[in-house]
């Protein structure tokens, strides 16, 4: 935990009490920022106090500190504020974090003038339509810049959001969905529309040489499902999935990183030996190079 007590704080955001809010933010300071394999991006709505305060404890590859969905109307402001205390606050965290801000053309474009100096890994911006709006963040912040793909705009010209500060892709099946006016009931692991718009996300960016990060599965409750669609989403060939919960983060890292230990054998093994045969595999270059990335 980051702080000992957080009641006041959580009074402070009840209250909407901006002036004491910033009263606790502390003069930033440069803190290394981690790097992460993201397998899991934990989303933390910024004016939930209770959660900010564990998020050095959760089992999340990236924690996303969010400023957008999930955050009321009538609570932004003291979410950025608030996103702004705990960043000041943290003195070390092996986690990535992400301030995922409210679109450019809204709030967005604030946020990330009042964040961008504190220590944090991106931001991730949402609503993105075109590389203009890269371009429109790149202009504001030094920082690593995330993509949300959720607009019909942003996923049919992905191609053309290459861009040198942008390194994450996000999708939002669901708003991209509702852009293109079809229904959610599509969203079936045995759906091969479903497996068409995943398989080209994932390959684009990574022509691009992108991370793709799959969809948040908001049935959280339903553990064996979301393990399901990991198993999917990486086959698709994604590198992590959105989550929701601890439990979710948990399932995530052992499937996004189950492979590790076998490659990291393949790796050794191939470097000191050069080609050999393993359990009726053929260990040559390009499968060795293979392992050689699973590993990073």
């Amino acid at each position: 935990m980051i702080f000992e007590d957080i009641r006041e704080m959580e009074e402070i955001v009840k209250n909407n009490d901006t002036k004491k809010a910033l009263s606790l933010i502390k003069e930033p300071k440069h803190r290394p920022a981690a790097k992460t394999k993201k397998r899991s991006s934990l989303m933390v709505s910024a004016h939930q106090v209770k959660h900010l305060n564990k998020i050095d404890e959760l089992p999340a590859d990236v924690i996303m500190l969010n400023l957008e969905d999930g955050v009321p109307k009538d609570k932004k402001e003291i979410a950025k504020i608030m996103a702004a205390v705990f960043l000041s606050r943290i003195d070390h965290i092996d986690k990535e974090i992400v301030i995922r801000t409210n679109p450019l053309n809204e709030t967005g474009k604030e946020e990330i003038k009042f964040l961008e100096k504190f220590s944090f890994n991106a931001f991730r911006i949402p609503k993105v339509n075109s590389i203009e709006d890269i371009d429109d963040a790149f202009m504001l912040t030094n920082k690593e810049l995330q993509a949300s793909i959720e607009t019909k705009e942003a996923y049919f010209n992905l191609k053309e959001l290459k861009h040198p500060k942008l390194t994450t892709f996000y999708i939002g099946i669901y708003d991209l969905l509702n852009e293109l006016k079809i229904p959610h009931s599509v969203i079936s692991p045995n759906n091969p529309l479903i497996h068409r718009i995943l398989s080209d996300f994932s390959l684009t960016a990574r022509y691009l040489n992108i991370t793709p990060i799959g969809f948040v599965y908001q049935q959280y409750k339903d553990l064996e499902g979301f393990k399901q669609w990991c198993l999917l989403q990486k086959n698709l060939g994604m590198q992590g999935v959105g989550c929701i919960t601890p439990a979710q983060c948990e399932t995530a890292n052992k499937i996004f990183g189950e492979d590790k230990e076998f490659a990291k054998m393949i790796v050794e093994r191939f470097e000191k030996e050069g080609p050999f045969t393993i359990d009726g595999l053929y260990v040559d270059e390009p499968i060795y190079k293979n392992y050689k990335q699973i590993i990073g």
